[in-house]
């Protein structure tokens, strides 16, 4: 059993990591690599099961910063949507939602460091298709402060 469960549910709460990766892995050898823009590269694994909890998904991919596991985006088709957002309100508890008007919603979970993970499910108004968004806080931070630093003299 992975991190969020066998296919990918929220049962348990939020953890650091996607199923069995954990922040900061490495690339799997049987991944293969979809881009790569600067120090990001995407990748997906062949034989992903493409479900979570019981609802079909349309894709994952994995995000590595550096060479490190630092984000997971899964596309859920609209027929999925709704299971899977009440699968993670039961599993993570109530999201932050910025605007009532937009279907964007937002879980953290309480650990600090490599341990923090933040999660995001954005719908699309237009086609009812989501994306859920879990990423590495700590990596996050890191890639930004990378970004912001001054140039070397």
């Amino acid at each position: 059993m992975g991190l969020f469960g066998k296919s990918g549910g929220a049962t348990g709460g939020m953890k650091p990591g996607f199923r069995d990766f954990k922040w900061g892995d490495q690339p799997r050898k049987d991944m293969e690599t979809l881009d790569e823009q600067g120090e990001d590269k995407f990748c997906h694994l062949q034989a992903e099961d493409l479900t979570w909890g019981d609802s079909p998904v349309e894709r994952i991919v994995y995000q590595y910063w550096g060479n490190r596991f630092s984000d997971v985006t899964i596309e859920i088709p609209p027929a999925s949507a709704d299971r899977v957002l009440r699968d993670l309100q039961e599993g993570w508890g109530r999201p932050e939602q910025p605007n009532k008007f937009i279907e964007d919603f937002t879980w953290r979970n309480k650990g600090v460091g490599p341990e923090a993970t933040e999660a995001v499910f954005s719908r699309n108004p237009n086609t009812r298709a989501a994306t859920l968004t879990i990423r590495s806080s700590y990596i996050k931070t890191k890639k930004a402060l990378a970004k912001g630093k001054p140039p070397a003299r």
